[in-house]
Order: C-alpha cells, then sequence, then structure tokens
C-alpha cells in the first residue's frame, strides 16, 4: 500500500543528555541554524572567531558546548575526542570549545580554579579555541543545548545536528569513533539544488501483534514536495506528517519503502523487516532471532553508581508458563551482575519473585540457570532486569550485520531505572532492545533439589499433613498451587497442609544460598 502524508523536512527530537545508547536511527536530524556568531578566543584575545567566516570559507565545524562542572564532559576532554578531530580532521573541520553555562561566570574556572573538573586549556595547549561566552549559543538557540556537554556538527550551508550520545556520532570514550563520525558527516550535510538524502527510522525486527511506527529522515534544502510510503503485507493504523504506525499479523520477512520528492529530484529508501514470535511455553525474547554466532553487544549507558536495565513481558502471554527455568543475558566483563525477578505491574514491576547475584564470563551470552525452578503467578506481568555497576558492566543492545542495529520496535524490551523510577528508552528518545532472555516451563520440574551444592530434602512425599523441610539458613517457604499461586507461607522448617485438598503443590524453599522449587503430593 501506499499512504501520502503532510510534508515536514526537518523534525526536532529531544532526548536526555549524558547518555550515549546505540539506537536504530542511522542517519542525523538536521535543524538550520538559528543565526551566526562571533566570539573572542579566551587563549588567544586578539582573535575572533566568526562563524559566518568559517562557513564562507567552505569548512565544516563541530562545536562543544560544555560547562566547567560538568563531569560527563571532562570525560570527553580527557580521552582526547576533541584534539582527535581538530589533529585529522582540521583541514574540513574547524573544532570549537564553549564555556556554555551563563552561570559560570569566573574565566579562571576553565584554568582550573573555583566550581570546575580541571584545567580546560591543558596549559594551554589545545589545539583549538575556547569561547568564553554564553552568546555562542545563539548559533543553535538556548533551547536546544538542553544538557551538557551538547556537542554539535554545522554545515557550511548553515545546518546543523547533534552528535553526542547518537548512533552516528560519538560517546565521551572513544577517539577514534569519533573521527569515523565526523567523516562520515562531511558527506552527508544538507546541500541546495540535489535530491533529497533520506532514512527510514524504525524496528529492523517486529513482535507478531505490536504496533510499530517507522519515520522519515529527510535531508532537503530544496521544497519538498511529495512523500510516500509502500509497506508490504502490513495493516496501517495511522500516518501522520512523515511517520506511519502500522503492525503486522503474520511470521515472515517484508519491506519498508520510503519515497521522497523535492523540486530538484526524488529519492527511494527500502529497508527489511523480520515479522517473529515468541516460542509458546518455552523461550520469550525480543532479541529471540539472534544466536550467539550473529549477535554482537553495544556499549548502552551509565547512570549514578549503577545501571539497570530490564524487559517486561505482559500477563497476556503467560498462560502456560508455569515456572522459569533460566535467564540468558547478553553481557561484557566479569564483574558481578545482579539479577531480579518480578511480577505484575505494566509500567513498574511490583513484587519480586527472585533475585541472584551472578559474575560474569567476559562478553558474550550467559545462561543463568534459577536455583530451583521460579514459579510463576501466569495472571501477571514477568519482569527481567539486571544492575551492574558503573565502569564495570553495562546494558546491552544488540545489532546485527555490522552496524545495522537490532530494534524489535516493543517499548517493553529496554526498561530502565532512570534516577529511581522506572520508564523505556524509547520514551527518553533511544530506540534499543535489551539482551535478555527468559526460558519458561509448563511443567513442574521435581528434580531440582539443590542450592550451590546443599541438597534440600522434603519429607514425607507424598504426605497426608506435615511436611519437614531439611536445609540449612531457611528465610521462608512458599507454598503455591500449580497454577502459581501462592496460598500459604512461612518460615518454619515443618509445615501443615493437612487442611488443604489431595493434589500436587509447589515448595519454594528461599535459604541464605538461594532457592529451590519442589514439587509435594498431598493425599
Amino acid at each position: 500500500m501506499a499512504l501520502m502524508l503532510g510534508l515536514s523536512a526537518f523534525a526536532q527530537i529531544e532526548s536526555a543528555k549524558n547518555l550515549a545508547p546505540k539506537g536504530a536511527k542511522t542517519s542525523p536530524t538536521w535543524y538550520p541554524i538559528v543565526q551566526d556568531v562571533t566570539g573572542v578566543n579566551f587563549l588567544d584575545p586578539t582573535q575572533t572567531i566568526s562563524t559566518a567566516d568559517i562557513r564562507n570559507a567552505g569548512k565544516c565545524m563541530v562545536i562543544d558546548y560544555s560547562a566547567t562542572w560538568c563531569s560527563w564532559c571532562w570525560v570527553m576532554h580527557t580521552n582526547g575526542i576533541l584534539e582527535a578531530i581538530k589533529n585529522q580532521l582540521g583541514s574540513q573541520v574547524e573544532v570549537i570549545w564553549v564555556e556554555s553555562d551563563a552561570s559560570t561566570t569566573d574565566p579562571a574556572e576553565i584554568t582550573g580554579s573555583g566550581n570546575t573538573q580541571g584545567d580546560w586549556t591543558n596549559g594551554g595547549t589545545v589545539p583549538y579555541p575556547i569561547i568564553n561566552d554564553e552568546g555562542f549559543n545563539n548559533l543553535i538557540g538556548n533551547s536546544n543545548i538542553t544538557g551538557y556537554p551538547t556537542v554539535v556538527f554545522v554545515s557550511p550551508t548553515g545546518y546543523w545536528c547533534d552528535v553526542y550520545g547518537t548512533d552516528w556520532g560519538f560517546g565521551p570514550y572513544d577517539a577514534s569513533e569519533a573521527v569515523t563520525a565526523i567523516s562520515a558527516l562531511l558527506t552527508q550535510y544538507p546541500e541546495p539544488g540535489v535530491a533529497p538524502k533520506i532514512d527510514i527510522d524504525g524496528p529492523t525486527m517486529v513482535v507478531n501483534g505490536n504496533q510499530v511506527t517507522f519515520s522519515a529522515n529527510i535531508v532537503s534544502v530544496d521544497e519538498v514536495t511529495d512523500i510516500s510510503w509502500d509497506i508490504q503485507g502490513a495493516t496501517v493504523t495511522s500516518g501522520n506528517q512523515s511517520s506511519i504506525t502500522t503492525s503486522w499479523n503474520t511470521d515472515g520477512n517484508y519491506t519498508v519503502t520510503l519515497t521522497v520528492t523535492n523540486t530538484t529530484g526524488t529519492t527511494t529508501k527500502t529497508m527489511n523487516v523480520t515479522v517473529f514470535s515468541w516460542n509458546w511455553g518455552n523461550t520469550m525474547s525480543y532479541a529471540s532471532n539472534l544466536s550467539n554466532a550473529d549477535s554482537k553487544a553495544s556499549a548502552g549507558y551509565k547512570i549514578g553508581s549503577s545501571s539497570t536495565w530490564g524487559v517486561m513481558f505482559p500477563a497476556q502471554f503467560m498462560n502456560g508458563r508455569q515456572y522459569i527455568k533460566s535467564v540468558d543475558v547478553y553481557a561484557v566483563g566479569t564483574q558481578n551482575y545482579t539479577l531480579e525477578v518480578y511480577q505484575g505491574g505494566n509500567n513498574a514491576p511490583e513484587t519480586k519473585i527472585y533475585d541472584r547475584v551472578v559474575k560474569g564470563q567476559g562478553e558474550g551470552w550467559m545462561t543463568i540457570n534459577c536455583s530451583g525452578a521460579v514459579a510463576l503467578d501466569q495472571t501477571k506481568s514477568l519482569w527481567i532486569s539486571f544492575t551492574a555497576p558503573n565502569g564495570a558492566g553495562y546494558p546491552m543492545s544488540l545489532y546485527v550485520d555490522g552496524n545495522s542495529y537490532y530494534y524489535c520496535g516493543d517499548p517493553n524490551s529496554c526498561w530502565t531505572k532512570y534516577q529511581g523510577s522506572w520508564m523505556t528508552m524509547a520514551s527518553m528518545g533511544y530506540d534499543v532492545t535489551w539482551a535478555i532472555k527468559v526460558t519458561t516451563g509448563d511443567q513442574p520440574n521435581a528434580d531440582i533439589n539443590t542450592v550451590n551444592g546443599v541438597e534440600i530434602n522434603l519429607y514425607p512425599n507424598p504426605t497426608t499433613g506435615i511436611v519437614n523441610i531439611d536445609a540449612e539458613g531457611i528465610e521462608s517457604v512458599e507454598v503455591m498451587d500449580m497454577s502459581g499461586r501462592v496460598i500459604m507461607t512461612s518460615n518454619e522448617s515443618s509445615i501443615d497442609i493437612s487442611n488443604l485438598s489431595n493434589g500436587v503443590y509447589m515448595f519454594r524453599v528461599n535459604t541464605v544460598n538461594g532457592s529451590s522449587l519442589q514439587k509435594v503430593v498431598k493425599k
């Protein structure tokens, strides 16, 4: 089908700063500069820096809007990001560092005194000018500097894009990544008299039945006169300006095609989309189609002293899933990760039913067998989350085929705990899918009766009433029916179930060493 949409060549996407995750977008969104600006070079007061002069000379600019007190700005500074861009691309790119915060009033803070991270001039040796004038913000407008650092690329034709914390840009750690990103932008910026440069922002992997949105990313100085979509095999639910929302009801491979025309010419872009379903009663994963051989991990984001990332499987998919066998995560490093399993809640997890600290095994998929099968309430949503300390571990998003990012289009694939509150990365403007899988079962496993090698015995079994528990360090015992509903709790080593109907029950024994789930027959 083809859908004609309203025209919108430029649309701003705001996102949280100081995060540097990768996403599904493969090209930047461009905006016209507000006005050219001038400023005095802090390192050489006789030198005036004019953005108009730089653009008229046909050169691009990389401008770092920072604050002397900003720790993430300092990380980027100490890793030599701007130096690398200047030293390797200086013939084509002017690099400028701007003390952008109006509350920073003491010039000495730039050289290491007062409210500052250190000497931003490196003893006066940095190879780029420093501007101590927030008036330089007017190039892109103060409203577009929503956090520090804000790093922008400015073209000679008068357009800019954000390059910090974006998948076409760079983060604060890797200078070579920054050089590669800026090198690519030297051939991508908007120019008059050319056909539109376009891309499609959206997922390449979609869960069957879920609604997903595809957006047109259009770079065009000349007036855009037509935008059309051709979505193969899908049901289109809405279209608004340069985006379209759709869903598929049959697994398979499909195409999404965008065609954009301006007064100079026409450009067509096609992306391939794979629609998949979860394996009912076994493995649930928003990353279900990836194996060890074809999956890769990319650094996610870091907030505060630790990072938490998780996935949520809605209650509507829980029928027939009576317990958890194992959880898989694609992780990096050998630090400790905290696995937590919750049930209930659509916007935040409610009740914790299992947790465990596990040691990372390097980079790759890691299988965590639960210490005793974890019984599930099939009427409630299921949350799986991991937490790792910053500097040691970090969330994973997946990509395949080199730099083609894997994103399933479902916000429940990328929950995170940010400043004490749960939210999706999608709500912050980042399209990612965490590498987390959970394998469930539909039959209790009576053979699981040890925790960390320590045997836990329940006897007599079968029983007519009393069940004795032989285990060290008992913290609590939960008795559940076969639907996973908890019907009794205790912290004793002997439990009387004589008042229960005859049948099969699951005993979850929580000890200081972990949890064990065992089947008990009442007769």
